[in-house]
């Protein structure tokens, strides 16, 4: 079953989603694809991994959650708790109208592919992409919260850092983790917006 929340980001509400349902994730992608807002055709990205045990005892990280943003909603996918990465899935992130930005992305899609089969078509690793843009070598390794100011007058408060060690595998995600888990996201889409608009 998905819940659905309104998460306040710099004045802006987004609908964030949050599903583990194979049925919800294959028809949520389709939201996405009919945005007509989202022009430039954005979508931030981003992972939460979670530390687990293999059967011969040894623990390894695995992704937990997959998130995308639109600019008007956030979908944040329990991968989880799927049965099957539904092919929709598959199909938009390899969609090639769409272009996936992130801080970290190069690394959350090797992780995303060698854990899930998931790969895509079109990633931008967003501060080397400011540093190119603004031309402005020092952004190259800027995070998310000094992006989001320098490029996208986007002021986030700051993230309690227990948030980050929270258990991102729990079945069901709580207020703290669904709102992080937006306010980054959200982020990414707007530094990646206003950057293509450059």
């Amino acid at each position: 079953m998905s819940t659905v929340s309104s998460v306040s980001v710099g004045g802006v509400y987004i609908t964030a989603t949050v599903t583990k349902r194979d049925s919800d994730v294959d028809s949520d992608p389709k939201d996405f694809l009919s945005n007509v807002e989202n022009k430039k055709k954005v979508i931030g990205l981003d992972t939460e991994w979670a530390l687990m045990e293999d059967s011969s005892g040894v623990v390894k990280s695995k992704i937990a959650i997959l998130q995308l943003c639109d600019g008007d909603q956030c979908l944040i996918i329990q991968l989880l708790h799927l049965n099957s990465i539904p092919r929709s899935l598959l199909n938009f992130l390899r969609h090639s109208d769409f272009t996936f930005v992130g801080i970290g992305i190069k690394e959350n899609l090797a992780k995303l592919e060698k854990d899930y089969g998931l790969g895509c078509k079109n990633a931008v690793e967003l501060g080397p992409w400011a540093a190119k843009v603004m031309q402005k070598p020092h952004l190259s390794g800027w995070g998310v919260d000094e992006l989001a100011d320098g490029v996208a007058s986007l002021y986030l408060q700051a993230k309690p850092t227990s948030v980050i060690f929270n258990d991102w595998s729990a079945n069901y995600l709580n207020k703290k983790q669904v709102k992080f888990a937006t306010v980054n996201v959200y982020a990414y889409f707007k530094i990646g917006n206003k950057l293509l608009g450059d």
